[in-house]
């Protein structure tokens, strides 16, 4: 009976505060996927591509112009006096040049829209990555320091009672206290420092504030990496093929100022009456470009041209670069993981075990076992610290490649 009077009040509890419902356990390649979905400027990037697939749309249109309708009329005085009028419909036909470089213009449009689509997704995954990596490393340094708080809330009690049996002297138990005050700090600090990550990568994959994310994986074990395949997947990075459908941009609008300099043509339609006589008559119509020939859109299109290609070199050039450089710092750093994982981590536990019963035995003091200490829960966060420099420079390697998941 008691337990079927609680159920609806936790119920309407859940209800009322669904943070406290709502739990998500997130993986480095999760976390990587939503950020491909979501964020402000993937939505404008989406909506540019439309905007460019309209435009492309209408440039393959085969009559860009509406047709010309005249009319006129008047009233000839004669015997008995009668109307003449005329009327002509002009439809000017779109050059099969002009029409070949506006599409290939808007075509260019639209895969720069798309590059700059997957450019957005690149940064904001990038950025995801990077966030995931803080807040998991955040975790665990919470976790280290709630472990030696633990650690320093024994060993308070513990000379709290050997201080009233006699056994301990103020001194000691001052330094208990400040070890522990100091513990409970650091975990504190920490804490709000996980916080704070967790937040930044809700903000980033927008998640609820409320919503608990568990973090999993273990950014220590990741494969191995190569820097030939880095080097491959830089012809797919996102700004380079933005830049490059930027010269194919310029291109066609040179191809659309030769176009100008050839003679425009449309069709000619049109009736008449006069001296009481109906005249129809047709006609070809040609625009000869005689002031406007397309001069500017060549020197422009030509200027343009050049310069994108050249800042497509060099952008190319200083993304091979970084890509070597972040390759080199990454090898050096999972080299000092590597060694602390080997050398130092595994004698950690053991020590701490054995600092307590050599504290227990008599044979360290006090001060001895606190610096034992200290040293321990060090060389666990400088793991930490090179670990998460480890899994940083690897997403900025990838995100730099475009080898990002």
């Amino acid at each position: 009976m008691r337990l079927r009077g609680v159920w609806p009040w936790a119920a309407l509890c859940l209800c009322a505060f669904p943070g406290l419902a709502q739990e998500r356990v997130l993986t480095l390649d999760e976390a990587l996927a939503l950020a491909r979905e979501r964020g402000a400027a993937v939505a404008l990037a989406n909506g540019r591509i439309e905007e460019a697939r309209a435009r492309r749309e209408q440039a393959g249109r085969r009559f860009q112009e509406s047709p010309v309708l005249e009319m006129n009329g008047g009233y000839r005085r004669a015997d008995r006096g009668f109307l003449d009028f005329e009327a002509a419909l002009t439809q000017e036909i779109d050059a099969g040049r002009q029409r070949a470089a506006r599409l290939a213009g808007t075509q260019a449009s639209v895969e720069r829209a798309e590059a700059e689509l997957l450019e957005a997704r690149r940064l904001l995954v990038r950025d995801a990555g990077a966030a995931f990596v803080r807040a998991w490393v955040a975790g665990r340094r919470v976790a280290f320091l709630a472990r030696s708080r633990a650690a320093a809330d024994e060993l308070l009690a513990s000379t709290e009672r050997r201080f009233e049996a006699g056994e301990a002297t103020a001194l000691e138990l001052n330094r208990s206290r400040i070890a522990t005050a100091r513990a409970r700090a650091e975990q504190g600090a920490a804490e709000a420092e996980g916080d704070t990550a967790t937040a930044h990568l809700k903000a980033l994959l927008g998640l609820p504030s409320g919503e608990t994310l568990i973090l999993r994986g273990d950014l220590a074990r990741q494969p191995a990496l190569e820097i030939a395949g880095f080097l491959e997947s830089l012809d797919r990075r996102p700004d380079l093929r933005a830049l490059a459908a930027e010269v194919r941009e310029a291109e066609a609008e040179i191809l659309l100022g030769q176009a100008l300099a050839r003679p425009d043509w449309g069709v000619r339609g049109g009736i008449a009456r006069e001296e009481r006589a109906e005249i129809v008559t047709a006609g070809v119509v040609v625009k000869l470009p005689l002031h406007r020939r397309g001069r500017e859109a060549i020197t422009v299109g030509q200027a343009r041209a050049d310069a994108l290609r050249r800042s497509l070199e060099a952008v190319r050039a200083a993304a091979e670069t970084e890509i070597r450089g972040r390759f080199a710092a990454l090898a050096r750093q999972l080299a000092a993981v590597h060694e602390l994982e080997s050398a130092a981590l595994p004698a950690l536990d053991d020590n701490e075990a054995l600092a307590r019963k050599s504290f227990e035995a008599g044979e360290i003091d006090l001060g001895e076992l606190l610096l034992l200490r200290r040293e321990i829960l060090e060389t666990r966060l400088v793991y930490l610290e090179r670990l998460l420099d480890a899994a940083l420079s690897r997403v900025e390697l990838e995100a730099a490649a475009g080898a990002l998941p």
